[in-house]
Parts: C-alpha cells; structure tokens; sequence
C-alpha cells in the first residue's frame, strides 16, 4: 500500500507540475500578447510582400531551368559564391551598425561612412582582381568580363545592404518588404530577360545585378531626405571617429561574415573540381530551390528580431527571450511539411524543372534537413547586437571547419556527389544546433543580468512584529 500511495502521489507531483508549466506559458501569451502579435504582424508585412516576389521568383525558375544548362547554373553558382565572400569587404559590416546610434544625426553620419566605404572598397577589389585573373582563370575559368560584373554586383549588393539596414533602424518594415519585392522580382525578370539573349553564366550575373540594383533604388527613394543633411555637415575627423567607436564590426564582423560566406559558398567553389559544372548546377538550384522559404520567412523574421532585440536587451529582456522562443518554435513547425521532398524530391523536380533537372530534386530532399533546423537559428541571430561578434567569429570557424571537413572526405573516400551533399548537410545541422544554442545562452545572460537589478529596485515587504 506505502509503494502504490507513493506512485500516486508521484504521478499526482507530476500532473500539478505539467498543470503549472501550461499556466505560466498561457500567462506569458497573455501578458505578451500584443507585443508578440504586433512583431508577428511585422513579420506578415514583409513576408507578404516578399512572398508575392518569391512566388513570382518561382514561377520564373522554370523557365529560366529551360533557357540555361546545368552548366550555366553551375557556373553562375561559383560567380556567385565570389559576390557573398566579398560582400563583406564592400562594407565592412558597419551596415549592421546603425540601428544602434540613439541619436538620427549619428546615424546619418554612420550612412554617409557606409557610403564612402563601399566607394573606396570597390575599386580596390576590382582592381586586385583584375590583377589576379589570371590564376583564377587557370582554377575557376573567370574571364577578365567577369571580373567587371563582380565589380557590378558587389557595388549594387553592398548599397542594397545599407538601404535595408537603415530602413531596419527606422523599423520601415513595409519600405523593407517594397525593396526585398523589386529586388526579387528583378533578378528573375532580368535573368529570364538577358537569357532570351543570351543563355550564359555572365548573364545571370548581369541579371542579378540589375536586380539588385534596382531594388537598391527603391530603398533610396524611400530615404532619400535621410542622404542629403548626413553630408552637410559630416567631416573626415567626425568619419574617422565613427570608424573607431564601431571599430568591432569591420576587425571582427567582416572576418566573420567572410568566414561565414566561405563555409556557405565553399561547396559551390569545390563541387566543380570534384564532380563538374552540371553536378554544381544541381546543388545550385536544390540550394535556390529551398533558399525559398528561408528568404521569405527567415530574413523577415530576421529583420524584425533585429530591429527588436537592439531595444529589447535593455528595456526588457525577458520579452526578448520570449520572443526568441516563440520564433523559433514557428519556423521550426514551418519548415516540416517541406520533408515530403525527402521521398518525392526527383520526381517533383523533374515535372516542374524538367528531366535534366531529376538530381537536383535527390539533393534537395537531403539538404532540407539542415534547412529545418537553420531556418530559426538563423532568423533569430543577433549576436552582433548583444555585443559577442566574437561568439559569432567563433561560431563560423567552427562552421567552416565542419563544411571543410565533409568536403576533405567527399574526395578523401571518393564519395559520390549524394554521399557529399549528405555529409555536407550533416555539418550544417550541427553547426545551426550550435547557433542557436549560442543566442540562446547570450539571451539567457542578458536576462540574468537584469533581473538581480530588477530585485534590488523592488520594493521590500515591511517586517512583521
């Protein structure tokens, strides 16, 4: 009798603990939910936007899968790998610095350091590429024409980059949802456009280009009495400053995003050694394919978690941790439907891109599992903001090793081009787990510094006699 009253009282311990577990999370939804329903709302205000673009995007790519050989794709794939690791020497991240200024007369003046920095970076680039064209003609068949539309694409995307950071600051979130839809509605309608002339790498890139550039304009047009007063009255000494207080983000966050970019892009530059030009345009596309719903949530939730945790962290942390959970747990359910690609990924992909397209489909059924896991770790970062870009430049060395490592085996073992894509989704799974356990931990200690200041300033309950 004492064993079964002691089961019962077990099993009645752990019905009132489950009991209060649903209560404090149906209390947290109800004292936060304006708060979380209004960043929810941010969030369906770029996606909707941005979802009528990708949609478009998509109806796009099956013709542009019948304009352009794999060949093509898998050349345009290694032009663009060199456009994302470059892409933070334009800037320098600083981009990512404005919506920390309290002050809009500071920011302006950090635009107009943006803006000189990527006048200054471009023509350097260009120029040490032209210089190095011809040994990279030897490994990556670059044509010196190519260097010029690197050039191109480089300029454009590091403007688009500042356009939407500082949008971002001013949480112009319907301005951001209106560039991130002329951009993607650019790039497929120039891509599929210039295709029609010419079904060649270069003119995807040009196509990517002229997207960019336009959707940089639209960002222009939305801040453009923001441009003007920031160069009345800036100066190189008050540039010079500005460089040094926010000198974190061009020593650390530049390595950073470039390490990032080359443990991302990497396979796109290796893949042609190991396995062709064809085998890299059907990770391409597999890759494009799936980025779809990862660029139609994920940066929009990105863009909103950021706007939010630079003000969070410090009027309110625990919201900010909420707010992290409920995200993460969205996008996490958003992305489980897509694992009928695991089963079906061929065949789907042969119907709607064509038969030569069939190995695409197998790839992307496998990549999909680190994009179920990435798609929250990713749109919830912020470690930039909480000041740990060294957490961030740790993250992606350890990445990069990782992608590294599945590479070295792929062509130690003589793997084949399935065997590859799955060791190089096992590194990513592994790699987003650690992302977001890193915020996860940066929230959780922002949250235990303010609270014990939280307990001091409470007011103390009067002895009793």
């Amino acid at each position: 009798m004492g064993r079964r009253a002691r089961a019962e009282g077990s099993m009645m311990r752990q019905v009132n603990r489950e009991t209060d577990r649903t209560a404090r999370v149906r209390g947290i939804v109800r004292r936060n939910g304006a708060f979380i329903g209004h960043a929810v709302a941010d969030v369906i205000s770029i996606s909707g936007a941005v979802g009528l673009g990708q949609l478009l995007a998509f109806m796009a790519a099956p013709l542009l899968t019948r304009l352009y050989s794999p060949e093509s794709l898998g050349h345009f794939a290694l032009l663009n790998a060199l456009v994302n690791i470059l892409l933070p020497l334009v800037v320098l991240r600083l981009n990512m610095a404005l919506p920390l200024p309290q002050q809009d007369a500071v920011a302006r003046e950090l635009l107009v350091l943006c803006l000189a920095v990527v006048a200054v970076s471009v023509p350097t680039l260009t120029l040490l590429g032209t210089l190095a064209q011809p040994v990279l003609a030897g490994w990556m068949d670059v044509s010196a024409a190519d260097v010029w539309l690197l050039a191109a694409a480089l300029t454009v995307t590091g403007l688009h980059e500042t356009a939407l950071s500082w949008l971002v600051r001013h949480r112009a979130f319907a301005q951001v949802a209106g560039v991130r839809f002329v951009t993607l509605l650019g790039v497929a309608g120039c891509q599929t456009a210039f295709g029609l002339l010419h079904p060649h790498a270069s003119s995807l890139l040009l196509g990517y280009a002229a997207g960019y550039a336009l959707g940089f304009l639209r960002g222009l047009w939305s801040f453009r009495r923001d441009v003007l007063p920031g160069f009345r009255g800036v100066t190189l000494d008050r540039l010079r400053r500005l460089a040094v207080e926010y000198y974190r983000f061009p020593l650390i966050s530049t390595p950073s995003s470039m390490v990032s970019a080359v443990s991302s892009q990497i396979p796109s530059l290796v893949l042609p050694s190991l396995y062709g030009l064809a085998v890299t345009g059907q990770w391409s596309l597999a890759q494009r394919v799936l980025w779809q719903p990862a660029s139609l949530v994920g940066q929009a939730v990105n863009h909103v978690f950021w706007g939010n945790a630079a003000r969070l962290q410090t009027e309110d942390p625990k919201r900010l941790w909420q707010l992290f959970l409920c995200l993460n747990a969205g996008l996490f359910a958003l992305m489980t439907p897509g694992l009928v690609l695991v089963w079906f990924g061929g065949e789907l992909f042969g119907l709607v891109f064509g038969a030569n397209w069939e190995q695409a489909g197998t790839f992307a059924g496998v990549i999909l599992l680190s994009h179920v896991v990435g798609l929250g770790a990713h749109g919830t970062e912020s470690l930039h903001i909480y000041r740990l870009n060294h957490w961030m430049a740790g993250w992606e060395a350890a990445r990069l090793l990782l992608v590294t490592g599945a590479l070295a085996a792929a062509w130690r073992l003589e793997l084949s081009a399935l065997g590859c894509v799955a060791g190089l989704t096992l590194a990513q799974v592994v790699a987003n787990v650690g992302l977001f356990t890193l915020n996860a931990v940066a929230i959780r200690r922002i949250r235990a510094r303010a609270e014990p200041a939280g307990a001091r300033t409470a007011p103390q309950p009067s002895p009793t006699r």
